[in-house]
């Protein structure tokens, strides 16, 4: 469980030092003059020297960057690593188009052919500013080589300091690069366009406003709980989406176990050709993770963990949003599962995360 402290726990409070950086020293080519940037989502270039990589910097950064996405049945990572050194940077000239990447550097090390390239691009200045500070830094560039390119330069002076960088300031790198690579996850998702009937339906039956994407068709309603299953089966994968309103009654309703129980209940409309088949939430092999948070401005408790079902071989990731209504005094759980046997669940299950966020009262 400590890496879901690291990614939860730490403050995302970060004094970004990017001001001047993308207009001053990190200096771009004119926008007609570049490509566009390429990478996959969760993809990072890390530009750094092979000794620092293969060193104890290195395991630092691959504890971090490289943990293990929250809850999926199988581990994947947080981001996909790819590896270069400045030399092979100007050989590959290709990845210097890549859509996010990060320079790792000791500004110690006079030898090092990536701290040299930092000093070009941050400048004498800001260098003494960072050893006078704290003695490492993060500054942020865009466009450097490409266009919609995101650039971290991670810098430190000595291994000790790097490292330190590197954990204090995850958290809010992390979150640059899924807020841009959200651009891509949301396009994605929606590439064939919205399900405007079902979105009408929705708004009907549970008064919320979703973002529902247009290959989804509906799989069941039961009248007499008043639960809704969405499914999509359009792509190599198999999308889910649960919906029920129930009276709020008690602030129980609003915990751990409060909401195991009501997504087991309201999970049971999903069934199989086996016999007495259901599905329920495994919490066995894999903890169930909840938080409060704050969802279009609506009090909302989140559970993320894995399903399976009773009495048949299948199972996968899920994410719960149980949404407070003031006004009506009624709860909306809104539930978003994936079946993808023998497939990586991470990006399909970042994409039910933006389907589940559009979600409003």
């Amino acid at each position: 469980m400590k890496y879901l402290k690291i990614f939860f726990g730490i403050s995302l409070l970060f004094l970004w030092s990017c001001a001047s950086d993308t207009s001053g020293s990190v200096r771009p080519v004119t926008q007609r003059q570049q490509p566009h940037s390429h990478g996959k989502i969760n993809q990072i270039l890390v530009v750094a020297d092979s000794s620092l990589w293969k060193g104890a910097v290195g395991d630092s950064f691959f504890y971090y960057f490289n943990a293990p996405y929250i809850l999926l049945p199988q581990p994947e990572p947080i981001f996909d690593l790819i590896h270069r050194t400045p030399e092979e940077l100007t050989v590959q000239t290709a990845k210097k188009e890549f859509r996010t990447i990060i320079f790792l550097a000791d500004l110690n090390d006079e030898n090092s052919s990536t701290a040299r390239l930092l000093r070009a691009d941050l400048g004498a200045a800001k260098l003494v500013e960072v050893q006078q500070g704290k003695g490492y830094n993060v500054t942020v560039g865009q466009d450097k080589w490409a266009r919609s390119q995101l650039l971290f330069y991670i810098s430190g002076f000595g291994e000790g300091k790097l490292a330190e960088n590197i954990a204090a300031n995850f958290p809010a790198i992390a979150k640059k690069i899924n807020e841009k690579d959200g651009e891509t996850v949301k396009a994605n998702t929606y590439q064939g366009g919205e399900n405007v009937k079902l979105e009408a339906e929705v708004l009907a039956k549970f008064g919320v406003k979703m973002e529902i994407p247009k290959g989804y068709k509906l799989a069941k309603y039961d009248g007499s709980t008043n639960t809704l299953w969405l499914r999509n089966d359009d792509r190599e994968i198999i999308a889910n989406l649960l919906l029920r309103k129930l009276p709020y009654t008690d602030k129980k309703q609003l915990t751990k176990v409060g909401i195991k129980k009501i997504r087991d209940e309201v999970a049971k409309i999903v069934t199989t050709q086996q016999p007495n088949s259901y599905m329920h939430i495994n919490d066995v092999d894999l903890p169930l993770f909840v938080e409060n948070i704050t969802l279009n401005e609506t009090y909302t408790v989140q559970a993320r963990g894995v399903w399976d079902m009773v009495n048949d071989f299948k199972g996968g990731p899920f994410i719960s949003n149980l949404m407070l209504n003031p006004k009506t005094n009624e709860l909306v759980l809104v539930d978003g599962f994936i079946f993808a046997p023998g497939k990586d669940k991470r990006n399909y299950m970042q994409e039910m995360e933006m389907v589940l966020s559009s979600a409003q009262f």
